[in-house]
C-alpha cells in the first residue's frame, strides 16, 4: 500500500468528529495528516498510555474502531524478526524460531518492568510499542535478543525501532486497544496501517538501515519468565489450522467491515466450544527425560557451559515438581495445581489482531473446507487475502512472571504454522498483484 492510499480516517474514541467520519467511511481532506498529529500528540502522553485504556471484554468487539485509542505520537514501533525463518522452519527448526519470537517479548517487558506493554507474537518474530522515553533499555535488550540469537541459535534476528511520528507524517495511523484474554491477562490489538507500513519500511533494503538498531552500546536482556515446558498438544479434531486475513479495502472502516462479516461467517462454521487449540484435558508437561534445551539456551544465553547445564536441571526439576503439583491438585511455591491449566488455557493469545486477523484453531476437515471455501470466495472478490497452514498439533512457548495467573501463553502451529501461513499470504497477494486490480480497488495491496 502506498502512502497515498493508506490516510484513513480516525477513530479517536474521545473525538466525536472523527469517529463520525470513521463510521461514515469519509475520505479525509490533505490536512488531515496534522490532524492525526494533533489528535496524537493530545492523547496521553504518559508512559502509561496502555495501562489507561478500557478493555474490550469479546472478541467481536475488536474490530469496533471506536474501541481503539490513538497512542502518543512520540510512541515508538519495535519489530524483531528471524532472517530466513522459512528455511529454518522447513528443516525442524520451529521451536527455535518461535522461542526467539518469544525472547524478543519477554526481553523488552523485563527492561521495562514497571509499565505494561503492548505487544503481539507473529510467530517468526515480534511487534511492540513502547514509550519514546524508553529508548535506550529497549536498545539494550534488542541488542542483546540479538546476541542471543546468534550465540545459543546460530540465527539472525533483525531488530528494529521506527518512530511513530515519521509513519503519522506519512500518513499511517496507529491505533491500540486493549483486550481482557482473562482476569489475569490483557492483550493487545492493533488496528491501522502504521504497523504494517512499519514492517514494509523495517524490511526495505533501501531503509532498514534507518530503522535497525545499531550494533554499538550496551547489550543487556533478562529472560527471566521464559519458559518452554509443555508437550505440543496434538489436534483433538482433525487439524490445527494457522490462519491469516488481510483485508484489502482503501479506507480502514471498509476493513473493519470485512473483518466483522468474516467472523461472523466464522461463528456460523465452526463449533464455538471446540475450536480452542489448547484443551484443558491435553495439556500435559515435559516429562523427567523431556528436551528443555530451547528453555535452556534462552534462559542461559548459549547453547553449551556451565549455564546453560545449570538452566537445563532447573527447568527439569521444575517441571517434574510442576506434573506432581498439577496431578494432585496441590499448591506450592505459589503454584497451584488445581487453577494453573485452567488459567494457561484462558491466557493464549491464540487469536489477535494487528490490522490483520490471526488465528490458530482447531478444526475438523468439514469445517476446513466451509471456511476455505469462504476464504477464497472473499479473496475472489477482491476483498482480503489469506494465508492458511495445517498441522497435527499447537507449540506452546511462555511469559510467566508469576504462577498465580500472570502467565501469557503464545501459541503457533508446531511446524510453523504462522510463518507458513504467511508465504502462502504473500504468494496471494502476488498473484493479485499480477492479476491486477479487483472489485473496484484502485491499487492492488502490498
Amino acid at each position: 500500500m502506498s502512502s497515498s492510499d493508506a490516510v484513513v480516517p480516525v477513530a479517536e474514541r474521545a473525538t466525536a468528529e472523527v469517529l463520525a467520519a470513521a463510521n461514515a467511511d469519509a475520505t479525509p481532506a490533505s490536512d488531515d495528516v496534522s490532524t492525526v498529529l494533533e489528535l496524537a500528540s493530545g492523547t496521553a502522553s504518559d508512559e502509561r498510555f496502555y495501562a489507561s485504556l478500557d478493555e474490550i471484554t469479546e472478541f467481536r468487539d475488536v474490530m469496533d474502531l471506536g474501541r481503539y485509542t490513538l497512542p502518543p505520537a512520540s510512541s515508538l514501533i519495535v519489530l524483531t524478526d528471524v532472517a530466513g525463518s522459512t528455511k529454518a522452519i522447513e528443516a525442524g527448526r520451529y521451536k527455535d524460531v518461535n522461542a526467539l519470537g518469544v525472547a524478543s517479548i519477554v526481553a523488552l517487558c523485563n527492561a521495562m518492568r514497571d509499565l505494561e506493554l503492548p505487544f503481539m507474537f507473529g510467530g517468526d518474530g515480534a511487534t511492540l510499542l513502547v514509550p519514546e522515553s524508553r529508548r535506550e533499555p529497549v536498545e539494550r535488550a534488542l541488542r542483546g535478543v540479538r546476541a542471543l540469537a546468534q550465540s545459543a541459535f546460530d540465527m539472525t534476528l533483525r531488530a528494529s525501532i521506527v518512530p511513530l511520528a515519521e509513519l503519522l507524517a506519512d500518513g499511517h495511523v496507529a491505533r491500540v486497544a486493549r483486550f481482557r484474554a482473562s482476569e489475569h491477562i490483557r492483550l493487545a490489538m492493533f488496528s491501522g496501517s502504521a504497523f504494517s507500513a512499519a514492517e514494509r519500511w523495517f524490511k526495505d533494503p533501501e531503509r532498514a538501515a534507518r530503522y535497525e538498531v545499531s550494533g554499538e552500546g550496551e547489550s543487556v536482556a533478562d529472560f527471566d519468565g521464559f519458559e518452554c515446558r509443555w508437550r505440543p498438544l496434538a489436534s483433538q479434531r482433525g487439524h490445527t489450522v494457522s490462519i491469516i486475513v488481510r483485508a484489502l479495502a482503501p479506507t480502514e472502516a471498509e476493513r473493519a467491515k470485512t473483518y466483522k462479516n468474516l467472523l461472523h461467517a466464522f461463528d456460523r462454521i465452526v463449533d464455538g466450544e471446540a475450536y480452542h487449540p489448547v484443551k484443558l484435558n491435553e495439556l500435559e508437561l515435559e516429562g523427567w527425560l523431556g528436551d528443555f534445551s530451547v528453555e535452556a539456551r534462552v534462559r542461559a544465553q548459549g547453547s553449551s557451559g556451565p549455564g546453560y547445564s545449570a538452566a537445563r536441571r532447573s527447568a527439569r526439576k521444575q517441571t517434574f515438581v510442576g506434573k506432581l503439583l498439577t496431578a494432585s491438585g496441590l499448591a506450592a511455591g505459589g503454584f497451584d495445581g488445581k487453577l494453573y491449566k485452567r488459567d494457561l488455557v484462558k491466557n493464549c493469545d491464540f487469536r489477535k489482531f494487528d490490522d490483520t486477523l490471526r488465528m490458530v484453531v482447531d478444526l475438523n476437515v468439514a469445517e476446513i473446507y466451509r471456511l476455505e471455501s469462504r476464504l477464497s470466495a472473499e479473496q475472489r472478490a477482491g476483498r482480503l487475502a489469506f494465508g492458511m497452514h495445517r498441522s497435527n498439533a499447537a507449540l506452546i512457548t511462555c511469559l510467566v512472571r508469576s504462577y498465580s495467573g500472570d502467565h501469557v501463553h503464545f501459541v503457533d502451529g508446531a511446524d510453523g504454522g504462522y510463518a507458513l501461513a504467511a508465504k502462502e499470504l504473500k504468494a496471494q497477494l502476488a498473484e493479485m498483484t499480477a492479476n491486477g486490480p479487483r472489485n473496484g480497488l484502485k491499487k492492488p495491496l502490498t
